[in-house]
């Protein structure tokens, strides 16, 4: 033992059986200790194990089974002395086993306990179990004068040892001050005391029964090993008898596990679906990982659950240019929000009493904090982000240390809060409350939350703004009068300056003064701006002098029309639904937005990103940057916001609607979107290796995604115009040949353009259709054109001589496939059925239902896979045709004759864009499986939307927006398009930006709760 410790149970105690064993004791044992951690705890845990103990059957009386009682008192002792039924219990026990740590020798109790039963049953029946410290330190007196062995030392008083290794070191400050500075610590040394009890109960039993200590533990091992041997048997031979009824039995019972626990989540996955069509990424993935929990890859349906969960992985990682990552739901239809300067945190009323810290990243809520009695209005970080100050309908402002929760200090002001506001030092804080007609001031000291000044107003005030120094304050009162607009100290409220008021001249070249409705400092702090119902100021604030004036129109009901830049160099103004950019030093207006079919409402501007977003009062956002409307009608969902903030890089937007009770987090570009296109998708060359694009003035082709094009110039006389259709533009795999079908002024026939761009050379081939299907043999020596005149015919790329007819192919197409050796070719109708030839042999080999996107010769097998409807299709010439049905999502855009299909073998990807005049909608769908990866919404109406999927699979390109009468630097409108591009993740790239998307964010028990998520 530690410390060469000896204890009685290794050398034999008095028989303690033997010794009384002509009185019978209610009692085998009774437990002295201080009710405090750890020892009341071990204490409960030796009741247990010494009632539960089972002894060799040696010690079995009259052979029957022996059975321990234990006496341990519950309750700490309250009287003087001990009570009649602890003396009583004293009496009728047969030990007395004391728990011995440094704070037992302060219990009086603990003390009378035993000296009452050395009293009652002598010295030779007390068991000492030592917790923690030596036994001079921890032994009441009483214990102290038991003196056993030769030398009489306390170490052969001692019975077991329980104190852990920690415990042992010298510098262990003991239990009571753990207790006090580290609970979780007391906990798991408590935990390793209870552990050592499993070999020491062996110490404390034996001198119990009046045994050796190795003796009992070897027996007891012994009976153990049997009993164990015993049921070993006699289960092998129930297992060797019920085995294949078990087997039966636990195969049916796992079945029906697995069906429960399948259908369990596939409820959730359909929950987290429609959350996050409700706008709530973020959650979505959280529900729907929470659904995968259970399942394992062995179930039947894994794989089918597996893509809806990355289905909704898809959605919450590839969105268009903006979309909402998560919803804050504040339960406060009045809060307003604050942003952290360091821009990490949110702050927000929540429900009827308190105040929310969430984090800007992924909208987890970090902290709440209490104190008010009614809805929180203003919150507002310090600038060191160190303070957070919370004004409420209580008509008090609480100031919180962020870092703790801690209040800090409770100010009482009286009335409806309007303004808060710290100083630029955070030295002061100011406050703004309204009584009545009443406005009062208050200015607060930081440092020691004294009030240090506070004015009212008398009359009713329309706009006050306080200067970031804190010494005065500009107010803008109601009435149209002398004076509306002063600048006063924050000491006394006393006026410093009376602005003059604004003149206009009526219809009659009457003159009048206008009201100011808003007056506030500029970023630059040297400037204040003016605003008006129809003109905008700037004016120094040193002598007033006049910066510029501008004469713009503003809605009176405007909540927020003007909007300053980073430290004033640009300034936003709405008038009504047109949005005027101005220079804030010059006031020249550098840019007019108007969003033509949003109707604006509430609008963000972002200086850095030249970034204005608009929001409409039917529920959709449009965006605005450098000249263009990068994004159209995005659709936002819910009650229209109307507060909002750009993040400082302009990455996110938080939007927080009143009505809708909700804070919404708009991430402004997709995580894994590449630099557009700023053209838009015209046709491609069979093997996708080249894209032909058109950015409204000039044709090219690109043979890098899009990174990089090439200009084809046709010419001056070849005018492209606004094509609704690219398909009759096609080039070769190689890049060498471009076509196109024309019209030339004056002609009744069109013709055919086929352009060499290694040579440069042109030939013209006058053709009987306006849009014929052309294809280039895969090699691009060959130029296929089939109309519905003249059936298909071949020509000769070297020299557009005919090399080919088939004319019995005349019926309308919509489109049609060649087979790599150029022998077999699909047909896809207008009837929606494709018809399969053999050119080789000038036969139909059969008609297929539903439209060929692919087309494959393996020896005599013929392979085609493509969709009808929902349905994905793969036939085959030499098996069944195998069918697998589209995600429901894809069925909920209506079809047209102007849809787009494309499939790549390499990735099994199916990319469906639907272009009917309601709503255009692309659809990315595994194939073999039918599941939806992702969608998206194009904007474009005014051509076919197209799309591209690169050979290898990995990108994914489509026509995002299209923007009319863009006026460049030559003043010359041009048409804006733009097409976005996306990278394509593995199943590992997907998870890890999920994981970098959540930044840790998990479900709340509310969350839970409110889902219907139950504990497994």
């Amino acid at each position: 033992m530690e410390n060469g410790m000896r204890k009685s149970g290794d050398n034999g105690m008095e028989n303690g059986m033997e010794n009384g064993k002509d009185k019978q004791y209610k009692y085998d044992a009774f437990i002295s200790y201080r009710h405090v951690e750890p020892d009341q705890t071990i204490a409960k845990e030796i009741h247990r194990m010494i009632e539960g103990f089972k002894p060799p059957k040696e010690f079995y009386k009259s052979g029957k089974k022996t059975s321990f009682r234990v006496f341990r008192d519950r309750e700490e002792l309250a009287a003087r002395d001990l009570s009649s039924s602890i003396e009583e219990a004293l009496k009728e026990s047969h030990f007395l086993i004391v728990l011995c740590s440094k704070r037992t020798p302060l219990s009086e109790w603990c003390e009378k306990e035993i000296r009452t039963f050395r009293a009652l049953h002598g010295d030779s029946r007390i068991i000492p179990v030592l917790l923690e410290g030596d036994p001079d330190e921890s032994f009441p007196m009483p214990l102290k004068q038991l003196k056993r062995g030769e030398d009489e030392s306390l170490l052969d008083v001692l019975a077991a040892d329980i104190r852990p290794e920690e415990v042992l070191k010298k510098d262990f400050p003991g239990y009571e001050a753990v207790q006090k500075t580290d609970k979780g610590k007391l906990t798991d040394l408590t935990k390793q005391a209870v552990k050592l009890l499993k070999v020491e109960k062996y110490r404390i039993m034996a001198a119990i029964l009046g045994c050796n200590f190795g003796d009992l533990k070897q027996r007891d091992k012994e009976r153990k090993n049997r009993l164990i041997l015993t049921i070993s048997s006699m289960l092998g031979a129930l297992f060797l008898i019920f085995g294949l009824f078990m087997t039966a039995a636990y195969q049916k019972a796992e079945q029906a596990r697995q069906e429960a626990v399948q259908s369990n989540a596939s409820i959730l996955l359909k929950t987290a679906k429609d959350i996050a069509k409700e706008g709530d990424y973020l959650k979505a993935v959280l529900v729907a990982k929470e659904a995968m929990q259970s399942i394992g890859k062995k179930m039947p349906s894994y794989l089918k659950l597996r893509g809806e969960e990355f289905s909704i992985f898809h959605d919450a990682i590839y969105h268009s240019g903006a979309s909402t990552l998560t919803s804050i739901s504040t339960k406060n239809k009045l809060t307003y929000m604050s942003l952290s300067y360091n821009k990490k945190y949110l702050a927000y009323g929540l429900d009827n009493d308190a105040t929310a810290i969430s984090s800007v990243e992924n909208g987890e809520v970090i902290r709440i904090l209490s104190g008010h009695t009614q809805q929180v209005k203003l919150p507002l970080f310090s600038h060191n982000d160190k303070m957070l100050a919370t004004s409420s309908f209580d008509s008090t402002c609480i100031v919180y240390d962020v870092e703790t929760g801690e209040s800090l200090a409770k100010l009482e002001i009286p009335g409806i809060p309007m303004l808060t506001k710290f100083s630029d030092d955070d030295s002061a804080l100011f406050c703004i409350a309204f009584r009545d007609n009443l406005a009062d001031f208050y200015v607060f000291d930081t440092a020691s939350w004294e009030e240090k000044s506070k004015f009212t107003i008398t009359e009713p005030i329309r706009h006050a703004d306080i200067k970031g120094d804190g010494t005065e304050a500009l107010v803008v009162l109601n009435a149209n009068v002398e004076g509306q607009l002063t600048r006063r100290s924050m000491q006394d409220g006393s006026i410093i300056d009376v602005l003059p008021k604004e003149k206009a001249v009526d219809i009659n070249g009457q003159e009048y003064e206008l009201s100011y409705r808003q007056a506030s400092y500029s970023g630059d702090k040297e400037n204040i701006l003016l605003l008006t119902d129809s003109s905008i100021k700037k004016l120094s604030l040193l002598d007033y002098t006049e910066l510029f004036k501008q004469s713009i129109k503003v809605d009176s009901n405007d909540l927020k029309p003007l909007v300053e830049g980073t430290n004033g160099e640009t300034i936003a103004l709405q008038s009504y639904s047109k949005i005027y950019l101005l220079d804030g030093k010059s006031g020249e207006i550098s840019d007019e937005i108007y969003f033509s079919e949003l109707g604006t409402k509430y609008f963000a501007y972002h200086s850095e990103t030249n970034t204005v977003v608009g929001f409409g009062a039917d529920g959709h956002y449009s965006i605005w940057r450098n000249k263009v409307i990068v994004e159209d009608k995005l659709n936002y969902g819910g009650a229209l916001p109307s507060e909002l903030k750009f993040l400082q890089n302009g990455s996110k937007i938080l939007a927080n609607s009143h009505d809708g009770q909700t804070i919404k987090i708009i991430d402004m570009k997709s995580r894994i979107s590449e630099e557009p296109i700023y053209a838009r998708i015209l046709s491609y060359s069979n093997d996708f290796s080249k894209m032909l694009l058109y950015d409204g003035s000039e044709l090219s082709f690109s043979s890098d995604n899009g990174k990089s094009s090439e200009i084809i110039n046709l010419g001056d006389n070849l005018n492209l115009g606004l094509t609704k259709d690219g398909s009759v533009y096609q080039i070769s795999n190689d890049g060498r040949y471009f076509t196109s079908v024309w019209q030339k002024l004056g002609s009744p026939k069109p013709f055919l353009l086929l352009y060499d761009l290694e040579t440069q050379e042109k030939q013209e081939l006058e053709l009987n259709s306006i849009s014929p299907l052309l294809r280039f043999s895969d090699d691009g020596k060959a130029l296929y054109i089939l109309d519905a005149k003249e059936g298909l015919k071949v020509y000769s790329t070297a020299d557009l001589t005919e090399m080919e007819s088939y004319p019995e192919l005349q019926d309308s197409a919509t489109s049609f496939l060649l087979s790599e050796d150029g022998e077999l070719l699909v047909l896809n109708r207008f009837s929606g059925t494709a018809s399969l030839y053999s050119l080789a042999n000038r036969k139909e080999l059969g008609n297929i239902p539903g439209q060929v996107l692919y087309i494959k010769k393996n020896g005599e097998e013929i392979l085609l896979k493509g969709i009808q409807n929902n349905t994905a299709f793969t036939w085959s010439n030499q098996t069944d045709t195998k069918t697998v049905a589209m995600d429901d999502a894809c069925a909920q855009t209506p079809l047209s004759f102007d849809d787009i299909n494309l499939y790549n073998e390499k990735s099994g990807l199916l990319l469906m864009i639907r272009n009917n005049e309601i709503e255009r909608k692309a659809y990315v769908v595994d194939f073999e499986s039918g599941q939806l990866k992702m969608s998206f919404t194009p904007s474009v109406k005014a051509y076919d939307v197209n799309g591209y999927i690169s050979p290898d699979g990995t990108v994914l390109a489509i026509d995002q927006n299209y923007y009319a009468k863009i006026y460049g630097d030559d003043s010359i409108a041009h048409d804006y398009m733009s097409s976005a591009v996306y990278h394509i993740l593995s199943e590992e790239e997907v998870e890890a930006e999920i994981e970098k998307i959540l930044a840790g964010r998990v479900l709340t028990e509310e969350e839970k709760e409110q889902i219907g998520i139950t504990a497994k």
